[in-house]
């Protein structure tokens, strides 16, 4: 029972950081209307971000998921000042074409210049115990990073003018537009929101993982099948979805074999989508 329990556990620590990246794609759906299939690649970036601030300027790690927030997010605005507003209106096939080439550029450039070579941020090794269980120091601090900006993002859509300007936004555009609220920079401010939370996980994941051009591959793939599971929009499924993902990676992990549970995400979405086209947690 012990051993279940300490799964379970390592299974939330692994489903709050998938949680992140799906919340970021999630939100960019529900507010601009957009699939972004580059979302990956920003956690990507993120990861290399932290990399190179701890290999080039012995910065802290932890520092750099903080650093990584404010970076992203005025990426974000800018690319979709630039590029992404235009395509609110477009057909949704324009704006998966795009961002499927944003893609393919994001990972081909860090390919280029980095090297196919796996890189990793030596920090926070060793296992701690606890009441008898024992967990990675890694995993354990990103999980309370990865909670830490979830409550944060939860807060600010909830409580904040702005975050109620994004909700009214999402809700309904045309609406919130005749009520005063800019739902341009409301759109754009949410990309940045979206990106940002890309960028920060990417960091988190360089404290537990090897870094690498192709991995965000991995990161929206998991990513889709939060969002499918959760429903397109839907912030809360997204978080529900990331937990129930993590956990059930966990689980087959353990019992199964580390190979099985790379379909989690695939068999997730072909399951959702035949008896629960709108996610489990879709009104």
């Amino acid at each position: 029972m012990a051993n279940f329990v300490e799964i379970l556990i390592r299974g939330v620590m692994l489903g709050s950081l998938y949680a992140l990246v799906g919340m970021g794609l999630t939100l960019v759906w529900g507010v601009v209307g957009i699939v972004n299939i580059a979302h990956g690649e920003f956690v990507m970036l993120g990861a290399y971000l932290a990399f190179w601030s701890f290999s080039l300027l012995h910065l802290n790690p932890l520092f750099s998921v903080i650093l990584a927030i404010p970076i992203f997010f005025l990426a974000g605005m800018t690319i979709h000042k630039r590029i992404t507003e235009r395509l609110t209106k477009a057909p949704e096939l324009s704006a998966l074409i795009l961002t499927f080439g944003m893609s393919i550029l994001i990972w081909n450039l860090a390919q280029f210049f980095w090297t196919n070579t796996y890189r990793s941020v030596p920090y926070l090794t060793g296992n701690f115990p606890f009441w008898g269980l024992v967990f990675a120091k890694s995993k354990t601090v990103s999980f309370f990073l990865a909670l830490g900006i979830t409550a944060a993002l939860f807060v600010f859509l909830k409580y904040s003018k702005l975050g109620k300007g994004i909700r009214a936004t999402s809700q309904n555009s045309e609406v919130a537009l005749v009520c005063g609220i800019n739902t341009i920079k409301m759109r754009a401010v949410t990309f940045g929101m979206g990106i940002a939370l890309a960028g920060a996980a990417g960091a988190i994941v360089s404290l537990q993982w090897v870094i690498f051009p192709q991995m965000g591959t991995t990161y929206v793939s998991k990513a889709f099948a939060i969002v499918v599971l959760g429903g397109l929009g839907n912030i809360q499924g997204a978080l529900a979805g990331g937990l129930i993902i993590g956990v059930l990676e966990s689980l087959v992990t353990q019992y199964w074999s580390a190979k099985m549970a790379q379909i989690i995400p695939s068999m997730t979405i072909l399951i959702i989508l035949l008896f629960r086209p709108t996610g489990l947690f879709k009104k």
